[in-house]
Parts: C-alpha cells; structure tokens; sequence
C-alpha cells in the first residue's frame, strides 16, 4: 500500500566513512527535479550502457518500464518519462539541451520508437573493452502500453524504484535490472540480471539472482552497499569509478589516516586551497601523501571531521580539498569549482531574464523573478547594472525581461506624471475609526530582497526544466546559490576564488554528513531533506567565508536543520512549483540568519551536528507517506487544482 512508501530510511554503516566527491554531490543536470529527473536520466543511460558493454543491445526487441512508489505518484510532474526515455537514448544530463527533452519526448510517442542507445558514443566514448559503441538499436515503444505507473507498488529498498526489463524477438527476456534515484542525482542499481551468461562481455560479472536479491523482503536493508555501491558516486560505469569511492568503507576510519603530524598554527599554510598553492614544503608532503585505499582524511560524523580539523590544523573546506586530490588534480579541482558556479550565476541570470510570463504546466504559475529584479534597480540606470552595461540602444539600457515601468526615484519626475492615469492605491478604511487606517507602504531589507530574487530565479529555471546544479537536490538549487551570489556581491573582496573555493567545500562536507547519516531524497525525508539540509549546507559556507571556526561552521548548520524538521514535501499537482520556489527562497535567508547567530557566539550549542542529524533520521522514519514527495496529503491536496487541461 502506499503507507509503505518511503519507510526504509536505514542507520549508516559504523564502519563506512561519508567522504564523497564534491562533484558527485554537486552535479550540472536539468530540471525540475534531482531525484525523479535526473536520476531517471542517469538509470536509463546506465541500462542501455550495461546492455551495449554485454553485447545484447543489438538483440533487443522490445523494452518494458515500471515506475514505483514516489516515481509513479508524481512523476508526471516532475518530468520523469521525458529524463528516462532521454536517458535510454543515451543524453548526458550534464550535457544535453534542456529544451530538446521535451520535444524529444513528444517525438517518442507519436512515432512509438525509440532509439536505444542513440547517444551513447557522446556519452560514453567506448565500449568497457575498448571497442566503439554501436550507433543504437530502433525499437518499437508504445508510451502508454510499455511505460507503467505502479501505483501504490514499492520496490523493497527506495521509494523512488524503477524497473527496467528487454526482452528479443520470440518474447524471451534478456536482461532486467532495479534501479533507485535516492536522492541528489545518485542512482543505485543491482548487478543487470540475464538468463544465461553466454553473450557477456568477459569484464563483466552479473548477479543472476539480482532480482531475487533485490526484492526479497527479508534480507536486511541496513545498508545500499549491501545492494549497489554506486550510491558513492556518479560514473555510469562502476569500472570508472576509483575504488574508495565505490566502497566507501574501511574496517576502521583511523586505519584510514596517514601518519602525519599535527601542524602547528604558526606553520600551517594550507589556507590557499588555489591550484597554484606551493606543494614543496614538508608539511605539503605530508598533506599530499595519501593511500591508495581512499581519501587522506575520512569522517563519519560531525565529531570525527572536527577531530581531523583540530587535530590537523585544517579547516572544514582544507580536509575535503585533501580528500578531493585522491580523485582529481588541483587544477582540475579548481575547474570543476569555477564551472560549479557559473552555471548557478547563469540560472540566476536566465531567471531574472526571462520573457515567458508563466512556468510550464496546468498550474500557470507566475514568474515573479524578473519583476523581483526590476525592483532591486530602482534608481540605477539599467545598464550600468547589467553585465556589459554602460552604453548601447534600448534593448541593452532595459535588459531582457526587465520591467521598464518609470520607477519611483529616476526616470520621469513624480510631478509630471498625470495622477489620473496612474491613481494612487485607494485606502481600505475608516477615517472617523480611533484605529487609523494605514497606506499601503514598503519596507527595504535589501540582504532579504536580493537573496529571495536570487533563489526565486534559480527554482523557476529549475521548475521549466533549464540547466540547474543540484545542491544538493534540484528542489532546493536555489538556496545555495542565492547566498553564494549575494557573497560575490556584497561580501567577497580581493580573492573571490579563496572565497568561493572555501564555501563549496565547507557546504560540501556538510551535505556528505546529511548523506551518510539522514538522506537527501524528499521521498524518505520529505523536504527537510531537500530545502532543509540546503539550508544547513549554505549557513556553513556562509560562516567559512567570514572567517568562522569549525566549530562555529557546525553550529550554524545546526541551527539551519534544526528548524527544517518535519518539513512537508507535498507539491501541488506533483510539480516543482508551489510551495518549492517560495520555499527556497525562505531557506536562503534562513541560512543567512542561522550564520549570523552562529558567528554571534562562541562556537558551543546545546545539540550538536550529530544529534540534529540522527533527529533527522527518526523524523523522516516517523513521517507519514502523505508528505514525502507522494502528492498525497497537505497542500497537494488541500489545494483543488483543475484537471481539465492534463500536463502530460
């Protein structure tokens, strides 16, 4: 039933340390959703990928499609067929073009075929032995025959199951495989299941009793390394994936540590995380050298990683830069950090830009970036505030999207204008009550205005299905970058890329406990595990740049998850639009005030990390299905939305 949806929320593994790669968990996909959009992309592509590494893609006939759980319940909203279909096609969801998903899909139905494996060689490059990747397989698919929404159905381990089988000419299956989108874009399969092993490629080693394996209710779920290690990364293939990251465990985190001496304060000088930084002094050596079984220095919990931060002298953002070289060169560090960014800032630039009046779907949902834009610039003359600004026609002063509405100080003087065209805002009230009626006015809190502008702008890009980066869902992308962009802004000065370097990864290795200890999908936590740890992520990045200590960086994470518990994910219409966009926007600044409590004391709390964390847990255990991302209870339901026009 689906009272079971969702209930697996699992105790993390004492021997399993939470190091992941920053670029796993911040990762460049599409809209609207991380979990029931780009997860499904990247399941599909892993499909159709094992079936071309096994030879059996040119066999195939005909391809069946079941969706469980919070995939069947509101994947229709959130853009879940069209990333999967993309997904079998072989779409990259870091590369493809957001626009031509959609349109791709539409393709799909009318024709009823589909072209597996079509874009793979983009994708993926090669074959795992080296050889090129076949041009695809065109096969017939019937949308609404081969595609199933099992409604009230739940795979064993995640509400967010998927099942995916082909099968050849005569009707004999091939191959099946269970996959599950558990939040953040990470997607965890079982080994693909096949009758017999004949056409397997010798590199492979399939589990023939996947299925069997995968949904036997008895066998104890306590772990998704139990099922599928690819929870710790993001490679389509397991073989491209660094060791330590497709386990994740060592029989014990200190057996980990390489042997380096604590650094004194005076000698430390890994506070310049740039790629240039000197890597010949002796404390370099011991920081670079690093084992081959994982990263330098792994943390289970908010204890063990501030235990390595004192112990080592290092801040939060310098222990994950440690532990990023065991997978990527500085240089390739300090990219893939710049390009992080400058997708979130081009998000925020095509929201507050665009043109469309409303978001896509039934809902008709107002666009309310760029007018949120236009009144951060009164009083400035266009241009000037816009990239590139400060001369041209019209078009340039104006900006895209801009509402050019005279403002109040600027533009055409007050006392020129003809009062009977632009009447004042008539006063509700009596003038003869002793409770004075008040006229309508507006108060000024630019920090609040600029960071739900910011945030406002990133979720609508996201709710139209436009390039976004998870962080660390696609329902909460708006609250990091919101406060990330108000820091270039306002608060950045003579090193912006020490600056942004330190709050990504600080925010990161935030993120990395949530995902070891709690979860960061909706569909087992409901939106504390989305807009909740969002919001405990960017207050710790915050408090990095502004020079906080660890201790005081754990504390304002505490203080931005502690008042997230219990949030509801219930979307109206299962779309990513009310009360999500809004809700980002309350995260950012929410963020912002939980930083500043926490730079305003001495570093000590009464909950620590940890505990809030574990009460994350229990409380996404003890939710009811109705509010985790089921559409089911809440808003979704309270609100009556009109069906006569579906969103298909």
């Amino acid at each position: 039933s689906a009272d079971k949806v969702a209930t697996t929320t699992s105790e993390p593994n004492e021997t399993e340390h939470a190091v992941i790669s920053t670029f796993d968990l911040f990762s460049v996909g599409i809209g609207p959703s991380s979990s029931h959009t780009v997860g499904p992309m990247r399941a599909g592509v892993i499909f159709v990928s094992d079936l071309a590494d096994m030879n059996l893609l040119d066999r195939v006939h005909t391809i069946k499609i079941n969706l469980y759980g919070s995939l069947a319940l509101t994947g229709a909203g959130h853009m879940t067929p069209q990333a999967l279909l993309g997904g079998l096609e072989g779409d990259d969801c870091e590369t493809v073009d957001p626009p031509s998903v959609p349109v791709r899909f539409e393709e799909i139905k009318q024709a009823k075929k589909i072209h597996l494996g079509k874009n793979l060689l983009k994708t993926l490059g090669a074959n795992v032995d080296g050889k090129p990747i076949t041009e695809g397989k065109v096969i017939d698919f019937d949308y609404d025959v081969d595609l199933k929404w099992m409604f009230g159905q739940v795979l064993p381990h995640h509400s967010n199951g998927i099942r995916m089988s082909v099968f050849d000419k005569e009707g004999e299956m091939l191959a099946t495989n269970d996959y599950y989108s558990v939040g953040g874009g990470f997607v965890v399969n079982g080994a693909l299941a096949t009758p017999s092993s004949s056409s397997q490629s010798p590199n492979t080693e399939p589990d023939t009793n996947a299925p069997e394996r995968l949904h036997n209710d008895s066998e104890p779920s306590a772990h998704p390394i139990d099922w599928g290690e690819n929870v710790f990364y993001k490679q389509i293939r397991r073989s491209e994936a660094e060791g330590g990251r497709r386990a994740g465990s060592s029989p014990t985190v200190e057996g980990l540590l390489p042997q380096v001496e604590a650094a004194s304060p005076a000698s430390s000088h890994t506070n310049d995380l740039s790629p240039t930084a000197s890597s010949s002094s002796p404390t370099a050596e011991k920081l670079t050298t690093r084992p081959t079984t994982g990263p330098p220095f792994p943390f289970r919990n908010a204890a063990s990683l501030l235990r390595q931060c004192k112990t080592r002298n290092l801040t939060i953002a310098q222990v994950v830069y440690e532990n990023e070289l065991t997978w990527n060169r500085p240089e390739v560090v300090h990219e893939k950090l710049i390009k992080i960014w400058t997708t979130m800032d081009e998000c925020i630039r095509a929201g507050v830009e665009n043109e469309e009046k409303t978001l896509p779907g039934p809902l008709a949902v107002r666009r309310r970036a760029p007018s949120l834009y236009a009144r951060l610039l009164r009083g400035v003359y266009r241009g000037a505030a816009l990239p590139g600004g400060g001369g041209g026609g019209k078009a340039q002063l104006d900006g895209p999207g801009i509402d050019t509405t005279p403002p109040r100080s600027g533009g055409t003087p007050l006392d020129l204008v003809n009062p009977m065209t632009n009447p004042r805002t008539r006063i509700i009230g009596n003038f003869n009550h002793p409770i004075m009626p008040c006229p309508p006015r507006r108060t000024n809190f630019p920090a609040i205005d600029y960071l739900t502008c910011y945030a406002i702008a990133t979720n609508e890009q996201n709710a139209a299905g436009g390039r976004i980066v998870t962080a660390p869902t696609n329902g909460a992308a708006g609250v990091l970058p919101s406060v990330l962009k108000y820091c270039f802004e306002f608060i950045f000065d003579d090193d912006p890329v020490r600056d942004l370097t330190n709050f990504l990864l600080t925010a990161s290795a935030i993120g990395m406990l949530f995902k070891r200890g709690a979860t960061l999908s909706a569909a087992e936590g409901g939106c504390m595990a989305e807009v909740g740890v969002a919001t405990a992520m960017a207050a710790a990045g915050y408090v990095a740049v502004l020079g906080g200590s660890p201790e005081k960086v754990l504390q304002a994470s505490v203080i931005g998850i502690e008042h997230n518990l219990g949030l509801t994910c219930d979307p109206l219409n299962g779309q990513v639009q009310i009360p999500c966009i809004e809700r980002n926007a309350l995260g950012a600044v929410k963020a912002v005030t939980a930083a500043q409590l926490a730079l305003a004391g001495d570093g000590k709390h009464s909950v620590s990390l940890d505990d809030a964390i574990t009460a994350m847990r229990e409380t996404a255990r003890d939710m009811h299905t109705s509010y985790k991302e089921t559409s089911l209870g809440g808003l979704a339901t309270a609100v009556k939305v009109p069906v006569a026009i579906p969103d298909c």
